[in-house]
Formats: C-alpha cells, sequence, structure tokens
C-alpha cells in the first residue's frame, strides 16, 4: 500500500509539473548560436541580454535560447577578454527571434569547454562543483575504428580500467572496481543500457557507431544527489549528435588482428524541409578475441580449470539505429529514435566464472522533448539472451529482461540568473526472467521485477562574483530497497574568471543486483560425502547413514539474499581547476571516502533464510556426534553453509553485507595546448584504503593500484589528427568472486592516427598495445595482446 501511494504521489508531481509548463511559459523567444569564422560552434560564451541583467552560458555547439517578454534588446558577448555585442534585436508576442552572432576571437581551447553533467545544466568545465573530465572530438573519433566505447576514458585520471577481453571491460573511479562493476552510472542519451540481471555494461551491445558521440563527460566522485542509484563512484554521460547539425553521409571500414573485419556506416539529413530530420547508423563486426578455452589448460597459475570449451571461437556483432528529430518555431525540440544489437561469441568474466554469449538481442527506443526550461525523456530497452553458457559449470543460462524509465526534469534561472534551480522526477519498472524454453528458471526461483520512482533536486546561488554555493539532495524508493536520501553540497571559489577551488560533500548509494538478492544456480558439481567416509577408515561405518541421509549427492547452491541493504558511501573532496596562461588547463582533486555495507562474494552460512543444518533425530544417539565431526571436518570452513534444501541436505553459499571502508585519494592532470597544433596530457593518481571491518571469509579489497599514470602527445590539424599514449599501473592485488591473485605491473602504448586526403576520404590506424606487452589486467581475464587496426573512411 506504501508502494502505491509513493506511486502515486509521484504520478500527481509528474501531472502537476505538466500542466505547469504553459503557466510559466514566456510570450516570446531569443535563440541562436555564436561561431567562429570557420562556423565551428563556441562553448562557454556569457550571453546576456543587458536590458533585463539575464544571462546564459553557450552549450558545447555554442546554442543559447532565452524567454522573454516582447520588446526590444541588447545582447552581449562575453568570453575572457573578448566581447561583442548585438542591438536592437526585436522581439514579438509568441515569436522567436534568431540571433547568430560570428566571431573572430582567438580563445583557448580551455576556455571554451562547457560541461553539463556535473549539475545537470550547462556550465563551464572550469567552474564545475564536481571532478569532470571532458574529451574532445578528436580523442572520440580515435577509438571509433576498434568499436570498444570504453577505451573513450581508459586515460582518464582516477579511472581504474581493466580490460578481461575484446568487449569484456570494467572501470571504476578511485578504488573498489570488479569484474562486473556498476558502480558508475552510465548514460548514453539519459538511457542507462546495463544488463539488468547484473547492473553492468554490455558494451558490445551499443548500437550506434563511436564517433557519433557529440560529448562524453565522467564526473568522478559520487554522484546519487542527481542521478540516483548505482551512481556510487561517478556518472559517464554520453550524448550522441544532433542531425541537424552534423548532415550527410561516412561509411567507416576496419581490419586488422584478430581476423577483425568492420564496417560503420550513418547519414543524416533533412526530411524535406527545415525543421524535420532524421539519422540512420548501422554496422558489422567479425573478429576474434582474447579468450582462449581452459577446460584442457589454463594461460597462468591460479586460474581454474572450467568444465567445457569456448562454445564459439568468434565474435559477431551486428547493430542499427534511426532517429527523427522535430525541430519547432518555439525552439522546443522533439526526438524518437530506436535500435538493435545482437552479439555472439563475448566472453564475461563473473563471480561464478567466465560466461560466454552465444545469443543476444538488445531492443531499445526512446523518446525526448525539450523546451527550454524542460525536458521530458521516456526510454525503453530489453535484453534477449539464449543458451549464454556458463564455462564453469556448462550450465546454459537464458535472460529476458526491460526496462521501461519516464523522467521529467525542469531548470530556471532567477534573481536575475545568481539563483539557478534544476529538479524533477522519474518512475522506473524493470522485469526479469531467466526461464528457459521450458520454463524452468536458470538463474532465479521465479521471475522478479522492481518499480522505482524518485525526485530531486538542486540549487546554485551565487553569493557574489567569487563565491557559489551549491546543494542537491534525491529521494529514490524501490520495492527492492529501503527509500535512500543522498544529499549533495559544495562551496566553490573562483577568484578569478579562470581558477576555481572548491569543496564538496556527497552521499551516494549502490543497490544490490538481481543476482545478489535473488540468484539460484549450481556453485559446483554436487559432492559424495558417503564415497569420501567410505574412503576414510575413521569414518567408513559412516558411509551407509551418509548415503541414507542423501549426503551421497549434495548440491552446492549458490542463493541470493533478498534482505540485502544497498552499498552506501559518504565522501568529502577538495578540488581546484585553473587556466593558466591560456595554454595549461590543470586539475588537483583530494578526497577522502567512507563506505560501508558491501555486498560480499559468495559466503557460507550468511543467508538467515537457510537454517543451519540439524542432523535428524531418528539418526541414533551413538552415531549423531561422529557424524557431526566428519561433517566438521570434510567441509571445513565450508561447513557453516550446510543446510536443507528440498528436505535433502545441500551446501548454500550467498551473500550478505558486510564491511566498512575507509579510502582517500589524489588526483592531479594537466591538458598543455602548446600550440594550435600539440597538446600533452598528463596524470597521476594515488589511492590508499584501510578496511575498518570485513565478513569472515570475505576477501575485501579494492582491486586498485595504488599508484598509476597517463601521459599523451597529440597533433591536431585540418588534415590530420595524431596521438600517443602512455598508461602506467602499478602491481595490485585482485579478488572478485572465484577470482583471487595478483595483476603484475604493466604498461600500455597505444597510437592512432587519422588522415584526411580530402573532404570526401580519408585514412588512418588504430593500435592498441603498441610493443605487445602480454599482461592481464584483471586476474581470471585474458592474456591481451597488440590490435592494430587499419580503417578507411568515405564520406558525402
Amino acid at each position: 500500500m506504501a508502494v502505491r501511494s509513493l506511486r502515486s504521489l509521484c504520478l500527481g508531481i509528474f501531472a502537476a509539473l505538466l500542466i505547469a509548463v504553459p503557466l510559466f511559459a514566456a510570450d516570446g523567444r531569443i535563440s541562436g548560436r555564436i561561431t567562429r569564422e570557420n562556423g565551428s560552434g563556441i562553448g562557454g560564451v556569457i550571453v546576456q541580454i543587458v536590458e533585463l541583467g539575464e544571462a546564459k552560458l553557450s552549450d558545447a555547439n555554442g546554442d543559447f535560447v532565452f524567454q522573454v517578454t516582447p520588446g526590444t534588446y541588447t545582447l552581449q558577448f562575453v568570453a575572457g577578454d573578448q566581447a561583442a555585442t548585438e542591438s536592437n534585436v526585436v522581439v514579438g508576442s509568441g515569436g522567436t527571434t534568431r540571433v547568430d552572432k560570428k566571431v573572430d576571437w582567438n580563445l583557448s581551447v580551455a576556455e571554451t569547454i562547457t560541461v553539463y553533467s556535473a549539475s545537470r545544466r550547462t556550465e563551464r568545465v572550469v567552474e564545475a562543483p564536481a571532478a569532470v573530465t571532458v574529451l574532445a572530438q578528436e580523442d572520440i573519433a580515435a577509438v571509433a575504428p576498434s568499436g570498444q566505447a570504453p577505451r573513450l576514458i581508459e586515460s582518464a585520471p582516477g579511472v581504474d580500467f581493466t580490460q578481461s577481453g575484446l568487449y569484456d571491460t570494467n572501470f571504476n573511479a578511485r578504488g573498489f572496481n570488479s569484474s562486473l562493476n556498476r558502480r558508475i552510472l552510465t548514460l548514453i542519451d539519459g538511457r542507462d543500457p546495463a544488463i539488468a540481471f547484473l547492473g553492468a555494461q554490455e558494451w558490445a551491445a551499443l548500437s550506434i557507431p563511436i564517433d557519433e558521440m557529440a560529448s562524453v563527460e565522467l564526473v568522478r566522485g559520487p554522484g546519487s544527489a542527481l542521478y540516483g542509484p548505482n551512481a556510487f563512484s561517478g556518472v559517464l554521460n554520453m550524448t550522441t549528435k544532433q542531425p541537424k547539425l552534423t548532415p550527410g553521409g561516412r561509411v567507416m571500414l576496419t581490419a586488422g588482428d584478430l581476423s577483425t573485419k568492420r564496417a560503420d556506416i550513418r547519414h543524416a539529413g533533412d526530411m524535406g524541409s527545415d525543421d524535420a530530420f532524421y539519422r540512420f547508423a548501422g554496422g558489422y563486426q567479425q573478429s576474434d578475441d582474447f579468450a582462449r578455452s581452459r577446460n584442457a589448460g589454463v594461460e597462468y597459475a591460479g586460474l581454474r580449470a572450467e568444465a567445457r570449451p569456448l562454445a564459439l571461437n568468434e565474435v559477431q556483432i551486428a547493430f542499427g539505429s534511426l532517429r527523427f528529430d522535430k525541430h519547432f518555431d518555439n525552439t522546443d525540440i522533439m526526438t524518437i529514435e530506436g535500435g538493435y544489437s545482437t552479439i555472439e561469441g563475448p566472453v564475461f568474466q563473473t563471480g561464478i566464472g567466465r560466461v560466454q554469449v552465444t545469443d543476444v538481442g538488445r531492443p531499445w527506443t526512446r523518446f525526448n522533448y525539450n523546451k527550454p526550461h524542460w525536458n521530458f525523456g521516456a526510454y525503453y530497452d530489453a535484453r534477449k539472451a539464449k543458451e549464454q553458457v556458463a564455462l564453469a559449470s556448462g550450465a546454459l543460462l537464458y535472460e529476458d529482461s526491460s526496462n521501461l524509465h519516464a523522467e521529467l526534469q525542469t531548470n530556471w534561472d532567477l534573481i536575475k540568473g545568481r539563483l539557478r534551480l534544476a529538479g524533477g522526477g522519474s518512475l522506473h519498472n524493470q522485469d526479469v526472467d531467466t526461464s528457459n524454453p521450458s520454463g524452468v528458471q536458470t538463474l532465479m526461483t521465479a521471475a522478479t521485477s522492481e518499480q522505482q520512482q524518485a525526485l530531486f533536486g538542486q540549487f546554485e546561488f551565487d553569493v557574489n562574483n567569487k563565491f557559489k554555493l551549491v546543494g542537491a539532495a534525491r529521494w529514490d524508493d524501490s520495492t527492492l530497497h529501503e527509500a535512500q536520501f543522498s544529499p549533495k553540497a559544495a562551496l566553490v571559489f573562483s577568484p578569478s574568471t579562470n581558477h576555481t577551488f572548491r569543496y564538496g560533500y556527497n552521499k551516494a548509494f549502490q543497490r544490490p543486483n538481481y543476482s545478489e538478492l535473488f540468484l539460484a544456480a549450481p556453485a559446483g558439481a554436487p559432492v559424495n560425502l558417503a564415497a569420501a567416509a567410505a574412503a576414510n577408515p575413521q569414518a567408513a561405518a559412516l558411509a551407509p547413514l551418509l548415503t541414507q541421509l542423501q549426503f551421497n549427492a549434495m548440491p552446492i547452491l549458490a542463493r541470493g539474499n533478498d534482505q540485502l541493504d544497498v552499498e552506501k558511501v559518504q565522501s568529502h573532496e577538495v578540488g581546484y581547476s585553473g587556466i593558466i596562461g591560456g595554454k595549461l588547463f590543470m586539475t588537483v582533486d583530494l578526497y577522502q571516502s567512507s563506505m560501508s555495507d558491501f555486498v560480499t562474494d559468495l559466503l557460507p552460512g550468511v543467508n538467515p533464510a537457510f537454517a543451519p543444518y540439524a542432523i535428524p533425530s531418528t539418526v541414533p544417539a551413538p552415531f549423531q556426534a561422529p557424524l557431526a565431526g566428519f561433517l566438521r571436518a570434510a567441509l571445513g570452513n565450508n561447513f557453516s553453509g550446510l543446510t536443507t534444501v528440498g528436505g535433502r541436505p545441500a551446501l548454500v553459499l550467498s551473500y550478505t553485507n558486510a564491511g566498512e571502508v575507509d579510502s582517500q585519494g589524489a588526483e592531479i592532470a594537466f591538458n598543455y595546448y602548446v600550440s594550435n597544433n600539440w597538446i600533452v596530457d598528463f596524470n597521476y593518481s594515488f589511492f590508499d584504503f584501510d578496511v575498518k571491518s570485513a565478513q569472515l571469509g570475505d576477501v575485501l579489497l579494492p582491486n586498485a593500484p595504488e599508484n598509476k599514470m597517463n601521459l599523451g602527445l597529440g597533433y591536431r590539424s585540418p588534415k590530420f589528427d595524431g596521438k600517443i599514449t602512455y598508461r602506467w599501473v602499478e602491481e595490485f592485488d585482485w579478488a572478485a568472486g572465484i577470482f583471487v591473485g595478483t595483476v603484475p605491473q604493466y604498461d600500455v602504448i597505444n597510437l592512432s592516427g587519422n588522415y584526411k586526403i580530402s573532404d570526401r576520404f580519408g585514412f588512418g590506424v588504430d593500435i592498441s598495445n603498441l610493443l605487445n606487452d602480454e599482461h592481464y589486467e584483471a586476474f581470471g581475464g585474458d592474456i591481451l595482446e597488440r590490435r592494430a587496426l587499419g580503417f578507411v573512411t568515405v564520406h558525402w
């Protein structure tokens, strides 16, 4: 009843906000774009209506929009020491006046970088109240031939990046990575494409070419105050290009190591008018992988042999998407988009062993309506997975899951722009079914669903021209966990235009996934304790009794715990961002975090739903003590997991909340723009942790090095882009499920280059692990080697 009341409350707020839209709508609009002489947009420009004192910041494309009453206005454009003016801007009742301004300003790259994700509104990166990494378009395009989207942020400061196979990649910020990491919320145009059952990303299912991304932003540090569950360590926010701004077609053909053959195509244009546009994108890849069968041997010491070999020896991926945009005269934009991808062959490292995907379909669709002060978005996505193979046991696994999500957001500037408000709410429904074609569940005891609702809000207040206060909070409630309140507070001090110091406090949470809550699967082959007793002269007399009690084929089971609480983190952070001399963009971040209620790995005797095994009263008294002693000796540390399931003895392994950890670290990064062509990137990250408490038997490790470093040198020009990067990672220990061991120190050098022959033709290379340093980045993962790719592009 309480859940229904909360859902009704959220629906009521949604309706009230929608009804309120026309009540707050202004009589007219001023929209426009500020560009360089070559037509490229300039972000981070302060656009002010002189008569009203109201100001906006142009976004990454240089666009801006105002809602005003009818009248005549003067616009002022300011960026650093540069300024321009547009007078006599006349706005009529209900109309939109377009003001496009072209300037010849000489601005540094860093001065024009804007971000959206830190505050859910556009702001200069140097003024953001959080640690943010923004990727340049050249860096996005460099990764596109590989189809490996996570490589976009492998060199970002503070990121713990591990690759286990071509498409088995996990990353986290500031420690506590995992083989199925979900502590960084990933969004593509507001849509979370994570696997519902596990909560982790399936990167091979990305159904759009990587270079169709208009922006890629990584916010480091807890983000639940604005984004809700699983923004535990940060948010990776990716936005695709608008068809209106990127007309034309492109084909990219790629080939290289691992027998890779890949083709990407996209085309965008208008639909016979200047207000309706479309984009089609598609692609296909066929390649080998780094994964090797482990049924007959393993690649390095410490790995476990698997029950069966790989079901497929190559990876095949196909995808397509179609988008329609409608631009209205009042600057509103409506988007309808959908896509589908199929995947065969990737191998993923999980807590119970490796799993190979053999037949997966990923359909999705989304709708978005954007107004100057409002945005409504909704999406549906699903995962249809057949006959996934658990290589450790040979079991066939199925998943049929779907997500339905709707969100409304609003933002307003008040007191002549000194007070900025943003807020909204969301509703989410998730369904997961793991039954096979015969109706038998393969991973859970029964099909399960979740209903979730949330409200959030944030304010930014300019105390004066140097101090800014930021406060935010979010309320999340779900049928799978208790209601959570996630606050955020920050103080930002800007002694000058290009220098900012900040302090921030954040609280966030991570929801247990369906596996941790509802898992029902074999954890190993059944054990014959009767045979073990018969082979032991001191216990041979117990063998007939053990057979009678059904210990001759005792199952070992992995079971979820539906009483799990969410994992929690509280974090304090101080940081500096600055543009020095117009050429050096530098950031320094120090943080301290306290984490609690970690969900453990599978452990015996921790699930309250399974009572300890009791020797039946029918066992003769003289045998009870010897039987108990034998069971303790035979099962060792797992004895606490001995219980009764379905009227027979079983060993059950499950999850619980346990552990408190304090962590702290430092990140320093700079981008130095040597000239208009050359750029040097560098970042260094230090991480330390202290385990305050842990569940007996659980190995609580951050799966991250204490020290790591990235260095890059890039060249950019109208005809040629090239970059070489060096990543150094210190040795560290790893523990995730059955995979426990050490990851040796490793170095990786990547090289990319793209040459533009003409406006229509180009070619290039993308080489990861240039020096072929054979290594693994997660214990249990594949041995990685060089992958050199060459590509050609055709534009029209």
